[in-house]
Formats: structure tokens, C-alpha cells, sequence
């Protein structure tokens, strides 16, 4: 071969190589590129989970140059309008429960007594005194109450103007208690307190006339004996403050005042009689 054969021959030889080196290096050239946009796809995709997390990182990541993508923050949704509630509806009772049971009514109030006349009573028999009978014994016997026996004597006072003088074969009409039910009304306590004091009257006469009678005679035990009927005007007044604590200043008028001072003396010393 001749030389200008070999050196066209070499020339091409050499294109050949050079196109071939120049093809490798486009091809490694093109492999660094996608591997490095590789990388930086990947870069991004760790800045934004990152961001995600954290967005305060953006400015650390600008000032350390490297790549990031900014993310918009998401938007946070406004609070929903609360719903009106729906009106309940009332559960259907069970087929085996029991109706409900009505409300009771209400009871009525309870009617005021009928107002009972005391002078209205009418005579319902009559006792046959035997002896040791006392208006006293009589009011507890047929009452239930001694201390209302001044009543009592009242509705008898015709035939005993001594209310302690009672003898056997006397005979006392019986009539209804007051306050038959425990409870005295208005009516009844006034009449209950104008039989105490025609009582106490009652004793002051017989007192004073058996202390008159003592006078004239000289007979000392019936001047004792007024005495005792005058001593016990006093307590019968005394006593009748079980009924009503009251009861002095209301009949102080009627009253004498030297006995009046006595039963306040008494109060002092012993107190309100018990009720019963």
C-alpha cells in the first residue's frame, strides 16, 4: 500500500476514535447530569418534608445554600357554623313498661270548724250527788277535764251558790263540754273565763259572809273558814292561766287589785299552771 493509502487509512482510523470518544463523553456528560438532577429531585423532596415539618428550616437552608422549594402554607378552614340541635324526640316507652302514674291532685284545704255556741248547749241528763261528789270530780268524770269544772258550777249555779257545798240527793244537769274536740274557739275560751270569775266571785261572797257571820257570833272557826274561801278565790284565778297566759290583763278591770297583786305573786313563785 502506498503511503498516501496508509495515511488516509490512519486519518480515518483516528476520526473513527475521536468520534468514539466523543460519543463516550457525551454519554458520561448526560449520566452526571441526570444522576445530579437526581440528586437534587431528592434534596428538594427532603426540603419539603422538611418544611412541611418545620417551616422556620427555610432560612436556615437559604443561609447553608441549599436547594429548597417554598411551600405555601396551607390554609387552616374557618370553624364550621354549629348546628342547631334538633328538637329530641321523645322515646317511645317500652311495650312492656307501665303507664305512668297521674299526678296526684292536690288535696283541698281543710274547712274551718263550724263556730259551736256554748250558750246553745242543750242538757243532755242529770246527776244524782252521791257522797264525796265535787264539781270537780263531776268535770273530770263526764268531761275528761277537772280544771273546766268552774263551767260546770256556772250551769248549776241556781241550785249551789256555793260552789264547794254539795250534798248527796242534789242533783246537777250534765250538759256537752266545751272544746269537745280539744280545741277551744274564741266563743268558748270567753265563756270558759266568765265561769272563772263568777266563781271567784262566788268565793269572795261566801268568804265575806261567813268572816261577817264570825263577827256577829264569835264563832273564830267561821271567820277561818271565810278566810279559806277568799284564799281560794286567788287560786282559782291563778289556775285559770292555763288556758290562756293572758288571761289576767284582759279581765284585770274586773278584778280586785289586792287579788290581782297575790296571783302575779304567785306567777312569780311558781309559774304558768301546765296546760292540758
Amino acid at each position: 500500500m502506498s503511503e498516501s493509502g496508509k495515511a488516509a487509512e490512519f486519518s480515518e482510523t483516528f476520526m473513527t476514535l475521536q468520534a468514539r470518544r466523543n460519543l463516550d463523553g457525551y454519554r458520561l456528560g448526560r449520566r452526571r447530569v441526570i444522576a445530579i438532577m437526581i440528586v437534587i429531585g431528592l434534596l428538594d423532596a427532603v426540603a419539603i418534608g422538611y418544611l412541611l415539618r418545620d417551616p422556620g428550616a427555610v432560612g436556615v437552608m437559604h443561609r447553608l445554600g441549599l436547594p429548597f422549594a417554598r411551600v405555601a402554607p396551607a390554609e387552616t378552614p374557618a370553624p364550621a357554623a354549629p348546628e342547631e340541635p334538633a328538637d329530641p324526640e321523645e322515646p317511645e316507652p317500652p311495650a312492656h313498661a307501665e303507664p305512668e302514674p297521674e299526678p296526684e291532685a292536690e288535696p283541698e284545704p281543710e274547712a274551718a270548724p263550724e263556730p259551736r255556741d256554748p250558750a246553745a248547749r242543750e242538757l243532755e241528763f242529770t246527776h244524782y250527788v252521791r257522797w264525796g261528789d265535787t264539781f270537780y270530780t263531776l268535770a273530770r268524770r263526764y268531761w275528761d277535764n277537772e280544771h273546766l269544772w268552774p263551767d260546770l258550777w256556772s250551769l248549776n249555779r241556781e241550785r249551789f251558790p256555793d260552789p264547794d257545798f254539795i250534798a248527796e240527793r242534789d242533783v246537777v244537769a250534765i250538759y256537752p263540754r266545751l272544746a269537745p274536740d280539744g280545741e277551744f274557739q274564741p266563743a268558748e275560751l270567753d265563756r270558759l273565763f266568765d265561769a272563772y270569775l263568777e266563781a271567784y266571785r262566788a268565793y269572795q261572797r261566801v268568804g265575806d259572809e261567813l268572816i261577817a257571820e264570825a263577827r256577829r257570833t264569835g264563832r273564830a272557826w267561821r271567820r277561818t273558814l271565810g278566810r279559806m274561801k277568799r284564799e281560794k278565790s286567788k287560786w282559782l284565778l291563778y289556775s285559770a292561766l292555763r288556758f290562756d297566759e293572758g288571761y289576767l290583763d284582759r279581765y284585770e278591770a274586773k278584778i280586785d287589785s289586792d287579788d290581782l297583786a297575790v296571783v302575779r305573786n304567785y306567777i312569780e313563785r311558781f309559774g304558768i299552771p301546765s296546760r292540758r
